[in-house]
């Protein structure tokens, strides 16, 4: 394996990653495991990103005041990372009841939410940032710089040279900034300068979570349960100082944790500053009783972290992620890519997401025309033969389509527990087709060897076991389509949301472009991963 190269030595590295969040480093790990030098550099001095822990010195428990979340039924990548890493997790706490508080001057009303508030949410024991460091530690010394941020970025022809705070620039042959688009955007000047709609995407992409604030109290124990309550809460009224509260709380017996998400904006937390921990103590005690006021308190307001939030995001309405494919594309003749979780085309804004465009620029980066060169994918049955291995990929196929009705509900159920009422078919039917789709490129990476992809031709950029593969999923968009709205016909959750129940004719035509988009580029990059098995160059459009 190449050792990595400081920076300020005048050597040129495979690839540079600027971000050491969680897709900047699952890709560090990726790419040194194939041999390659890489090198991370970081503004900050941790690691991490968005993903934050913090331990409470009282209680000794683990505080996740970013990230906190995964589901495994939907998100497998962070499932699957985390038993590669021999790490565990735990049930979100939803069993008892919900408070529901829409007038201050009066008491909150307790409800049961069927199914639980979270819909089947994990946690990562000990802290989400248990990630980060089992990452961090598979790397190789030196491998990451922290302290160091990117101010511009240089196509010297035989490399490109990022322009750092200090010290000479590093220079690699391909780049991946896993950062926030808007950040990118904000804080990175280009020579020569980006195309002109990958500008405006970079710059109209909103950062998840960029501009909220996370609030924990801890307490010797969960005194909550024992009154019959879940620890969730929602408040609704004009004064709310927390709009959503969780239990944060460790496993049973290792002390409680309240958490919630701030209401306020982020010019409101400036001016309450002083006494923001003062008025969420109040809210919580409103909620739980006086127990709720003896808490040891911790805060994180992302709006004040300036390699997590832009100046657009603290100045703008909260956004949810967007699917915007023109960020997945490679730029400056494919030496240059754009990463982290926002990029993502399953599980945007999430861990999940991270993971997603993780992998997607570790195979982008090791095609031949990148400049680099990957490593054969492991192969767990070599007596596969290359019929066998398209009937698995093909019967993987019939086994997720036959999830995808269940999937959509699951989807449905999350934004609808997460209070979100916008374009919910659309959005669930979109989320449910790229899992699909990430989950399908993953099968196909483990029967890339048995399909001996490289003994077949690849004309005009077509592969010819392509066609082959994606017969499987033919009728797939129509059945989803369809599925979805037989669900949305009998649901009674969606029976006060008259758009969605059912869509009308323009918010159908939208979901089939959309789901049409969403195909077209699943099977570009199913081709693209055959083609560099035979070394061909990929096709510029799908069938």
């Amino acid at each position: 394996m190449t050792e990595p190269v400081p920076i300020g030595v005048n050597r040129v590295v495979d690839v540079a990653i600027v971000g050491a969040g969680l897709c900047g480093l699952a890709l560090a790990r990726a790419l040194t495991a194939r041999g390659l030098a890489v090198q991370v550099v970081e503004a900050r001095e941790r690691l991490g990103g968005r993903v934050f822990s913090r331990q409470c010195e009282a209680t000794g428990l683990a505080l996740d005041l970013g990230p906190s979340w995964f589901w495994p039924e939907t998100e497998p990548r962070v499932t699957a990372l985390l038993s590669e890493l021999g790490l565990a997790s735990q049930a979100q706490h939803d069993p008892g009841d919900a408070l529901w508080l829409t007038d201050p001057n009066r008491e909150p009303e307790r409800r049961i939410e069927p199914g639980g508030v979270h819909a089947g949410a994990r946690c990562v024991t000990g802290g989400a940032a248990r990630l980060i460091d089992a990452l961090a530690a598979r790397l190789p010394p030196g491998c990451i710089r922290t302290g160091v941020a990117v101010q511009a970025l240089r196509d010297r022809g035989e490399c490109i040279e990022l322009v750092t705070h200090a010290g000479p620039p590093v220079r690699a042959r391909q780049l991946v900034l896993a950062l926030p688009p808007r950040l990118v955007h904000e804080k990175i000047q280009f020579d020569p300068p980006l195309p002109a709609a990958v500008w405006q995407a970079l710059a109209t992409t909103p950062t998840w979570m960029s501009a909220q604030a996370k609030a924990l109290t801890t307490f010797s124990q969960a005194f909550w349960r024992a009154d019959g309550h879940s620890g969730n809460a929602f408040v609704r009224h004009g004064q709310a100082v927390l709009g959503e509260v969780f239990d944060a709380s460790a496993q049973a017996g290792e002390g409680g944790a309240l958490g919630g998400f701030v209401a306020l904006n982020a010019a409101q937390r400036e001016t309450f500053k002083r006494g923001l921990p003062l008025l969420i103590s109040s809210q919580l005690a409103q909620l739980y009783g006086p127990l709720a006021q003896d808490g040891q308190a911790a805060l994180q307001d992302w709006a004040t972290e300036p390699w997590t939030c832009s100046d657009t995001d603290r100045t703008s309405a909260p956004g949810l992620p967007q699917d915007k494919p023109l960020l997945r594309q490679p730029l400056w003749a494919g030496r240059v890519f754009l990463g982290g979780s926002e990029t993502a085309a399953h599980g945007a804004g999430h861990m999940e997401g991270a993971l997603e465009a993780a992998d997607r620029l570790a195979h982008a980066l090791c095609r031949p025309n990148a400049g680099v060169h990957s490593a054969p994918v492991a192969q767990d049955d070599k007596h596969l033969t290359r019929i066998s291995a398209i009937g698995m990929f093909s019967a993987n196929v019939l086994a997720l389509r036959g999830m995808a009705p269940e999937r959509y509900r699951l989807q449905l159920t999350r934004l609808l527990s997460s209070q979100q009422s916008d374009l919910l078919t659309q959005r669930a039917l979109l989320a449910v087709a790229d899992q699909v789709y990430s989950e399908s490129l993953a099968r196909l990476d483990h029967l890339l060897p048995a399909l001996d992809a490289a003994d077949s031709p690849v004309v005009n950029g077509r592969h010819a076991l392509t066609a082959v593969l994606l017969a499987a999923f033919e009728g797939w968009n129509k059945d989803l389509l369809e599925a979805a709205l037989k669900h949305n016909a009998t649901s009674c959750a969606l029976s006060n949301f008259p758009l969605e129940h059912p869509p009308d004719g323009e918010t159908l035509r939208a979901i089939t472009l959309d789901l049409a988009a969403a195909w077209r580029e699943f099977a570009l990059e199913l081709n693209a991963r055959l083609a560099v098995t035979s070394g061909g160059a990929a096709m510029d459009c799908a069938a």
